[in-house]
């Protein structure tokens, strides 16, 4: 395999264990929220803060060009969060 390749792919494979870890830090987050929630018999879905998550996704990316597809992982996530 080409080095330049396979430095690419072990990049990516550091950048998806980070992401694994945060996203599992983020899902225990989101637990703790949804305990709040029932504790208080409020909805899970607000969908006004959905859309600030979004927003500030949008906000935060520095390509413009990624934004929906930003955005389209975040609201998938965001999906997963309340199954």
């Amino acid at each position: 395999m080409d080095e330049q390749l396979h430095q690419a792919r072990e990049e990516i494979n550091g950048i998806d264990h980070d992401l694994v870890k945060l996203l599992e830090k983020r899902f225990e987050a989101v637990n703790a929220v949804y305990e709040y929630k029932r504790r208080h018999q409020t909805p899970v879905l607000d969908q006004s803060r959905q859309q600030q998550v979004l927003d500030q996704v949008g906000r935060q990316v520095t390509d413009s060009k990624s934004v929906p597809y930003l955005q389209a992982i975040f609201t998938e996530i965001m999906h997963q969060s309340r199954l």
